[in-house]
């Protein structure tokens, strides 16, 4: 099914410098088809400037998906999410934009430092994202009277309310506001967002894809919604140990035996992750290479996660 239509409002934007004033945006949500009983849905998503190709595509082609600040870019909603029979296997191939590069995939399946990635899949939904790097943060601004916006750290280039700043991937950003305007929220990805809103001072959030963040709006519905997600967690290694965790930003939690998952979330979502060794073993890492026994997961790029105990 199609996006349906956006609804702009637009008012001036004066810049200037380390203040923001911009743009306003109201948009409906879009709709997904749900997938058919015993049917195994892929959900392709790029996070930074690149595209993701998958072959074969459910109609025996290849189709290449591209997302932008959590938005199928024309054309990709039908691309992006391809069904197949269950132990169908399938080839990704991670390409970036020109002057860009390729920072890794969302799935431990996929090697990380390799831009192709072959996948048999089971029934069910699974989400991949592929990752490239720099990427930005478009920053829009609602009727909220709350001053001028201060950016750290100093981005790479010079950017605007409405133009995209550019960051390396994995940077940390904080999103200062100069006074209070209660009941007027930061949309999008912030850390201890709830529902994709957040009514503080601050924003921080870590860039692990181009994202759009809302200034001074009343509702979360005031800027796109974020694409959904999930996170499985999948235990290994020759020692013994578990996972215990919980979403920050809601009231689901997770307790893995070999394996466990939360679905239903969206990529606005942020993981907390524990990780506990027992019978004589250690905690080795994780498959992003993080040594963090505890650690906040963004799902703006990780979903499949794996963690490795090993005998002392």
């Amino acid at each position: 099914m199609g996006t349906p239509p956006a609804t702009w409002s637009k008012r001036l934007a004066a810049p200037t410098a380390g203040v923001l004033v911009a743009f306003g945006l109201v948009v409906a949500s879009p709709s997904q088809s749900a997938p058919l009983q015993a049917e195994a849905e892929i959900q392709l998503v790029t996070a930074g400037p690149g595209t993701l190709t998958i072959s074969p595509a459910q109609d025996g082609e290849t189709v290449d998906c591209r997302v932008n600040v959590q938005q199928y870019e024309e054309g990709s909603e039908e691309t992006c999410i391809q069904h197949y029979d269950p132990g169908t296997r399938v080839t990704l191939e991670a390409v970036p934009d020109d002057g860009h590069s390729f920072a890794g995939w969302s799935d431990f399946k996929c090697r990380r430092s390799s831009t192709t990635c072959a996948l048999t899949l089971a029934a069910g939904t699974r989400f991949v994202t592929a990752r490239f790097s720099p990427v930005t943060l478009k920053i829009t601004h609602g009727d909220g009277d709350f001053g001028s916006i201060t950016i750290r750290p100093r981005p790479n280039t010079s950017c605007e309310f409405d133009s995209p700043c550019e960051f390396p991937f994995g940077t940390t950003v904080t999103l200062i506001r100069s006074r209070s305007a209660p009941g007027f929220f930061w949309v999008g990805a912030c850390q201890n967002n709830r529902d994709g809103a957040l009514n503080a001072n601050v924003c921080r959030l870590s860039l692990e894809s181009n994202e759009w963040v809302g200034a001074g709006y009343k509702s979360a519905g005031e800027i796109p919604p974020a694409l959904g997600s999930e996170i499985v967690v999948v235990l290994g290694g020759s020692g013994r140990g578990k996972v215990s965790g919980r979403v920050v930003n809601g009231s689901d939690t997770l307790s893995c035996g070999s394996r466990c998952s939360i679905s239903g979330l969206d990529r606005n979502a942020h993981v907390l992750l524990r990780a506990q060794s027992s019978g004589g073993s250690h905690f080795y890492r994780w498959s992003d290479f993080s040594r963090q026994k505890t650690r906040i997961v963004s799902l703006s790029s990780t979903t499949r996660l794996k963690v490795a105990f090993v005998k002392n």
